[in-house]
C-alpha cells in the first residue's frame, strides 16, 4: 500500500517566519557598534567615541583621556576591568555600578616615553553589559624634543 505524503510548501515558509520571530531586536549604538537593543533589558554601554588622538606630543610626556559612556540599557552596569596592549597604557574606571540613563568614564594614560614615531594602542573595556567586550584606542604621533 502506498503512503500519501501532503507537501505544503507555505509550513517551509511559516517555519522559517516563525524562527526569525524569536531573534532579539538589533540597533546601532552612538558609537557605530551594533548590538541588541537596550530597551530590551539588561545593562547596554555606548561610548560617545571609541577612538582619540592625541595629535602630536614630545617622547616622554605623560597624555591622558575620558572616554565618556551611558549606561543605555534597563539595569545597573558594572565594569569589571580593563586590559590594554602594553605597559604604556593604563586605565582607570568606576568601581561602582553605573545605573540606567547614567554617564561614565574610562579613564586612559598614555606614556610616551621610549616611543616615537606613531602609535596605537587600544584598550579592552570588560563588563556585564550584552556586548561584554568594547575595545577603545588611542593613537598619538610622538616626535623628539
Amino acid at each position: 500500500m502506498k503512503k500519501q505524503v501532503f507537501y505544503f510548501p507555505g509550513i517551509l515558509l511559516f517555519f522559517i517566519c516563525l524562527a526569525g520571530c524569536n531573534q532579539p531586536a538589533q540597533t546601532e549604538t552612538s558609537n557605530g557598534r551594533s548590538g541588541i537593543n537596550p530597551e530590551s533589558g539588561g545593562p547596554f554601554i555606548s561610548f560617545q567615541k571609541d577612538v582619540h588622538d592625541f595629535g602630536k606630543i614630545i617622547t616622554g610626556e605623560r597624555v591622558s583621556y575620558g572616554f565618556r559612556f551611558t549606561n543605555t540599557g534597563t539595569s545597573p552596569l558594572l565594569i569589571t576591568g580593563i586590559r590594554s596592549g602594553c605597559g604604556c597604557t593604563v586605565g582607570d574606571y568606576p568601581k561602582d555600578p553605573v545605573m540606567p540613563g547614567k554617564e561614565g568614564r574610562i579613564h586612559v594614560v598614555f606614556n610616551s616615553s621610549g616611543r616615537r614615531g606613531f602609535q596605537s594602542e587600544s584598550v579592552r573595556v570588560l563588563s556585564n553589559a550584552e556586548e561584554s567586550v568594547v575595545t577603545l584606542r588611542i593613537t598619538a604621533e610622538v616626535m623628539e624634543q
